[in-house]
């Protein structure tokens, strides 16, 4: 019973996982130089140079070990809720759009050299999901707060805002997540039965 609800929780998660591990590299390659950041993190319009693919890259960037400890784990707790109501593929879809919109509008705010790094606007942006399939699916959607991932995906929510920086970053992904989360509600690209 045990191994077939790790295999299950592991089939749902596939995705967090992966991404995860990538997480992880990219952080012990990024712990043997600090031009990784210079190279791959986002950055105001003024010094992005063309480089647009910064929007992506910077989305697997983290700064420091904690930081890359509460992004994996508040992906694997939004990615074991939603993945099961959205599937793989949308979830990852939703992470990386999400993420990507978040950098561009973070991109034309700030006006410094400042690096936009880490995968909390995509996680934001898949938290906004779930509050978009919550409200719009309430009684399909079996999901009560005080469940213990619903409680530390709270407190992530709340206490991840460490500076107006991260918290631009936050805010853009939850917006963008509203936003992509609502068209697709709306076309029926997400829809949860009875």
């Amino acid at each position: 019973m045990f191994i077939n609800k790790t295999k299950e929780l592991i089939y749902h998660n596939i995705v967090a996982i992966i991404l995860v591990l990538v997480f992880i590299s990219i952080y012990i390659v990024s712990l043997r130089t600090d031009d990784v950041f210079l190279y791959f993190g986002a950055t105001s319009m003024k010094y992005l140079n063309g480089e647009y693919y910064r929007w992506f890259t910077c989305l697997f960037l983290h700064y420091n070990f904690r930081h890359l400890l509460s992004n994996s784990a508040s992906l694997l707790l939004v990615s074991s809720l939603l993945c099961s109501i959205l599937g793989k593929w949308k979830t990852l879809f939703l992470f990386l759009s999400g993420g990507i919109l978040s950098e561009i509008a973070y991109s034309f705010v700030i006006s410094e050299q400042i690096y936009g790094i880490g995968a909390s606007s995509g996680i934001f942006a898949l938290i906004a999901c779930l509050i978009v399939c919550y409200l719009r699916f309430p009684k399909q959607f079996h999901l009560v707060w005080y469940r213990p991932d619903v409680i530390i995906l709270l407190i992530y929510f709340v206490f991840a805002n460490s500076s107006v920086s991260s918290f631009l970053v936050h805010a853009f992904g939850f917006a963008a997540g509203v936003l992509i989360s609502f068209i697709m509600v709306v076309t029926g690209l997400i829809k949860i039965s009875d």
